[in-house]
């Protein structure tokens, strides 16, 4: 993620700019925040989209299935916007235009989602999720020296689904 060393052929061909350490703490600070934003609205807005939603009422339903299919198409849609229109801009117009139309997106999206906060349904968490982690956790630590079970089989989450030949259906 560094740039080429200046050498002194690009430094009298004006080729080259170094970077200093302010820069690269700027660049690292960045990426990392595009992951961690990134990581967390992918997690967090499908289940925010489906608590919308009550599974119990047959038209609710019909709409949740409608809701996910438009949400995956918008978010396939945005992404091919992405590599192609915006990279084209960033190479031809500059990236600031890029960077540009990227930024106000998201900014009209933040705008939309606190417009619409009155209108969500919000469902109160049931206990900490730091407690169920911090359990998990604690049970695997007690469980570290028991012996492996003599078949796997046994094992949780196991699932050898063979079906049985037959003649039937040739």
């Amino acid at each position: 993620m560094r740039p080429p060393p200046c050498t002194d052929y690009r430094r009298q061909h004006h080729e080259c700019i170094e970077v200093n350490g302010r820069q690269l703490a700027l660049l690292y600070t960045a990426l990392y925040t595009i992951a961690l934003g990134g990581g967390g609205i992918k997690s967090n807005v499908s289940g925010f989209g489906s608590d919308q939603f009550d599974i119990n009422d047959p038209k609710e339903e019909k709409a949740m299935i409608f809701f996910f299919n438009r949400f995956y198409f918008c978010i396939s849609l945005g992404s091919l916007f992405a590599v192609t229109v915006l990279v084209y801009m960033q190479d031809n117009i500059g990236r600031g235009w890029g960077y540009g139309i990227s930024a106000g997106t998201m900014a009209i999206a933040v705008v939309i989602l606190l417009c619409g906060t009155k209108f969500y349904r919000f469902r109160k968490p049931q206990g900490s999720p730091l407690t169920v982690i911090w359990r998990v956790f604690c049970l695997a630590w007690k469980n570290r020296n028991l012996p492996y079970p003599s078949h796997p089989s046994f094992l949780n989450g196991f699932n050898d689904a063979k079906v049985p030949h037959t003649e039937r259906f040739r």
